[in-house]
């Protein structure tokens, strides 16, 4: 009889301790303190998701600067980040939900009085058009595209300085390049007139990424492993992916929201 009461109470306070809200530290620059609502989207989905957990976790925002929240997450159990690209260096000490929270453009092909070219395009296929294309020495694009502009030096225009980039834009303006590798926003920023707009199309580069996502990540534990898998149970809900979808739709400029839409629809696994 006793040794049947021990284990009840046993299986009673196995079950009382796992029915309690997992508790999160969310090391982030938001700080609620303030009495203030989020005005990054970021942090504005998180909260969503947050919410539809069922209080199954309880989450805890903890003011700390960008370089800090990855130390803080190396260092203790509980502590997830938000909106963090993922990285091989980073996957070394943080686990990460496999379905993406945010989504943003990355460089595009910026091209004036060329919109026959396929919205989508290789680097290759646009030099082998006889295109003129600039780009910034010194500056990195990305891996892939690194690669091949350091394989096609002698086929690229090669801007030097500390004001190069902008002088590519000048230059793609007034008709002195075809094209630039550039993003979309900061093109926009330079030049937001219709006149000149009216003349310019943007185009993913093929054999990239045509979108970057940020992701949650949480501490390399036990409850980090517990946190992701409820993070993940929560984004593989249909009615969460229609609404991450339906808040980016007009976050970017027009001319992203058809890479953007569509590498979240393909994220998801969404087909229609």
């Amino acid at each position: 009889m006793p040794s049947r009461f021990v284990l009840l109470i046993c299986v009673f306070l196995s079950f009382f301790s796992f029915s309690k809200p997992l508790k999160i530290e969310i090391v982030s620059d938001y700080n609620p303190s303030y009495g203030e609502s989020p005005g990054d989207l970021a942090t504005q989905l998180l909260l969503i998701i947050a919410r539809n957990l069922n209080n199954e976790m309880a989450i805890e925002f903890v003011p700390a600067s960008r370089e800090r929240e990855w130390r803080e997450l190396k260092h203790h159990e509980n502590v997830c980040l938000y909106n963090k690209v993922r990285t091989p260096e980073r996957e070394t000490m943080a686990l990460f939900v496999s379905l993406p929270l945010m989504a943003f453009p990355s460089n595009r092909l910026i091209l004036r009085n060329k919109k026959f070219v396929s919205i989508e395009v290789t680097l290759k296929t646009a030099l082998s058009m006889g295109l003129r294309i600039g780009v910034t020495k010194g500056r990195s694009y990305g891996l892939e595209i690194d690669d091949f502009i350091t394989a096609n030096t002698d086929r690229l225009f090669i801007g030097e300085g500390n004001d190069s980039a902008f002088r590519l834009r000048q230059m793609l303006v007034q008709g002195r390049l075809d094209g630039i590798i550039e993003y979309s926003s900061v093109f926009v920023t330079d030049f937001p007139s219709e006149e000149v707009l009216k003349d310019i199309s943007f185009h993913a580069i093929g054999d990239t990424k045509a979108t970057i996502f940020g992701y949650i990540a949480c501490s390399d534990s036990k409850v980090g492993r517990r946190a992701v898998d409820l993070f993940e149970r929560t984004l593989q809900k249909r009615k969460i992916q229609d609404l991450i979808i339906e808040a980016h739709a007009n976050l970017f400029l027009p001319q992203e929201e058809v890479f953007i839409s569509n590498s979240l629809k393909s994220a998801f696994s969404i087909n229609e």
